[in-house]
């Protein structure tokens, strides 16, 4: 009985070990933060979304869903729902997040899937900057698909707390690209 029970364990799916803790930046240059819990659920959730995705344009749609999820997570515990895209809305919002807080959110939370091993199709490259007009600086989170070598941006600055991150390839990205 023991060895079936061994056997049974073994043919689960993984799962994740116990809460993660990711910091989340807001109010413009991170000036402040929160430490926000990851229990198991919402890990098996994100490891489950990148599983089902066959290749590497299906795991950039898990990448923009599970930005997505942990936005809405986190505003559970920190005062984000009132971020708007973009600088210029939401300046007097206590909540607000600008580029640099939204990728340094992107950072860590593709840190931690890059940590488990969960992205199959991308390597995360890190933070990428542009400024396209001197003055007009932007920060974003770059990931590299390994089949094809084409370098994505996955960017939440530009839309309201509650809209999926844009995903876009950098290049393009790079050149001033906004929708």
């Amino acid at each position: 009985m023991r060895w079936l029970s061994i056997a049974l364990l073994a043919a689960l799916p993984a799962v994740a070990a116990g809460a993660e803790v990711l910091t989340l930046c807001y109010h413009y240059g991170c000036d402040r933060n929160r430490r926000i819990e990851l229990d198991d659920t919402a890990q098996i959730w994100f490891r489950q979304r990148l599983d089902d995705a066959a290749d590497a344009a299906g795991e950039r749609a898990a990448l923009q869903d599970i930005v997505l999820s942990y936005y809405q997570h986190a505003a559970r515990e920190a005062p984000i729902a009132s971020d708007r895209g973009g600088n210029h809305e939401d300046a007097a919002n206590v909540g607000r997040m600008d580029c640099l807080d939204h990728s340094h959110n992107v950072l860590v939370l593709l840190q931690l899937l890059t940590n488990h091993g969960w992205l199959r199709h991308h390597q995360l490259l890190g933070q990428v900057h542009r400024a396209p007009l001197l003055f007009d600086h932007h920060a974003a989170v770059a990931v590299r698909d390994v089949t094809s070598g084409q370098d994505w941006v996955i960017d939440s600055w530009f839309r309201d707390f509650g809209a999926p991150p844009v995903v876009v390839p950098l290049a393009i990205w790079k050149e001033g690209f906004s929708p």
